[in-house]
């Protein structure tokens, strides 16, 4: 069967894409990451989350984080940021669990008002495992969208024993949160690498948003 992975889903704005996409529906298995508690509970709140459960073979709603280890890990939840000199309340993207922590995104110039917490996460070797040692036929797709654990969760699914059950992967990747630091350059070589190891394997890798 197919997995779809929604690593970072938001409020199932990517979800919705890839049901267009990959022409998604009973046949298919959805599981979706959102590690930030409000954009969760409200997107659990969503009429779509009934809609899901209905039109897909499989749907799961998690509140952790996808990162390279099972446990927990702090998180940096925006709860509003301020853009053009101007507060806006419930301005939540850019959430992440980086250790840098950034205070603003350069992308855009918000500056976020950071809130930390502390939350579970799940180690992406597990997750992929658990999919295939239930479905050894299982092939899966994935969105990654998680603000800059991109680094750290990428590297350890190419070194995964199931790496060849992944069929294709999105990835919006966030080396920006690195710019103006020493590390930025060192950034931009990881992602070319990564992107190159999936292509080694036979993987499908596009930019996502």
């Amino acid at each position: 069967m197919r997995h779809y992975l929604d690593l970072g889903t938001h409020k199932f704005e990517g979800l919705e894409e890839f049901i267009k996409k990959f022409n998604l529906g009973i046949n298919d298995n959805v599981y979706c990451f959102e590690p930030n508690q409000q954009i969760y509970e409200i997107s659990r709140q969503s009429d779509k989350v009934i809609m899901y459960e209905k039109i897909f073979h499989t749907f799961k709603h998690y509140n952790v984080a996808i990162m390279n280890y099972t446990g927990t890990i702090s998180f940096n939840s925006h709860d509003g940021a301020w853009l053009n000199n101007t507060f806006i309340n419930d301005y939540t993207m850019g959430s992440n669990c980086l250790d840098i922590n950034p205070n603003y995104d350069p992308g855009n110039g918000a500056i976020f008002n950071i809130v930390p917490q502390k939350i579970n996460c799940m180690d992406i070797e597990e997750l992929v495992s658990s999919i295939v040692l239930n479905d050894s036929d299982a092939e899966i797709y994935i969105k990654c969208d998680i603000e800059g654990s991109e680094f750290v969760v990428l590297p350890k699914l190419l070194s995964s024993n199931y790496i060849s059950h992944v069929k294709s992967i999105y990835i919006e990747w966030h080396e920006r949160f690195w710019y103006g630091k020493p590390e930025y350059q060192n950034k931009i070589n990881e992602k070319n690498s990564i992107i190159a190891n999936f292509e080694n394997y036979g993987i499908q890798t596009f930019m996502h948003g």
